[in-house]
């Protein structure tokens, strides 16, 4: 008896489908959440600000972001910055952004132009590895401090709620740049435990401490 092959216009159908899902999964394993994230926050802000983003913060595990705290330039508001708060790919809050900083159009970028925290967070992944430091979750930070410095993403390396250390990773090829320790007190006491987390998370990421604070608690103590 001779075999059937599988080549009527049907099962030529189904190969074709399983092709287009191997494809949108592929897709969406290399787009990133931050992508996703972007676009479903943009809608919070008026349509000639909606790539005009100032700070992307996120918080996650070594493999994924699950909240992203996405902050867009709009002089509209005294500070120029307004909030947007995203998980599970949905909006969960957005107000204007008071953490002190007035925040400048010249250091604003489009995320649908950039890599993905997903290398990023495979690079620092490597980075650990190789030099032994075990972490269980990380806080990811993209802003453009000034025009003349590199871009890149900060990934922080945290375990049981302790900070142990930043990987710099370049946004635009990936490749680890530089890491540097936790910031600690006088008395040797980690700058991330309880408020401190937030004085830390204010001298570090230059001026957001305020609005995370809020986002976090609903209270506002750091730079008041």
């Amino acid at each position: 008896m001779q075999t059937k092959r599988l080549t009527s216009p049907r099962w030529a159908g189904v190969a074709a489908f399983c092709a287009l899902l191997l494809s949108l999964t592929a897709h969406a394993q290399t787009s990133g959440s931050v992508t996703q994230a972007f676009q479903v926050a943009r809608v919070a802000v008026k349509p000639d600000v909606q790539t005009k983003v100032v700070s992307l913060y996120g918080l996650g595990t070594p493999d994924t972001i699950q909240k992203w705290y996405i902050i867009f330039y709009d002089p509209a508001v005294p500070s120029h910055g307004r909030a947007v708060l995203v998980e599970n790919n949905q909006i969960t809050k957005t107000y204007p952004a008071n953490g002190g900083t007035i925040y400048s159009a010249d250091l604003t970028f489009d995320p649908s132009h950039i890599t993905s925290e997903g290398p990023a967070l495979s690079a620092a992944q490597g980075y650990a590895a190789k030099h032994h430091i075990a972490y269980d979750s990380v806080t990811v930070l993209l802003k453009e401090t000034s025009i003349n410095k590199p871009f890149r993403w900060k990934v922080g390396l945290v375990h049981d709620g302790k900070k142990l250390g930043y990987v710099m990773v370049n946004a635009l090829d990936d490749t680890v740049a530089d890491y540097t320790p936790p910031t600690t007190d006088k008395n040797g006491s980690s700058g991330d435990e309880d408020k401190g987390f937030f004085h830390d998370v204010q001298k570090t990421f230059l001026g957001i401490g305020g609005d995370l604070e809020e986002f976090f608690t609903g209270e506002r103590t750091v730079d008041k």
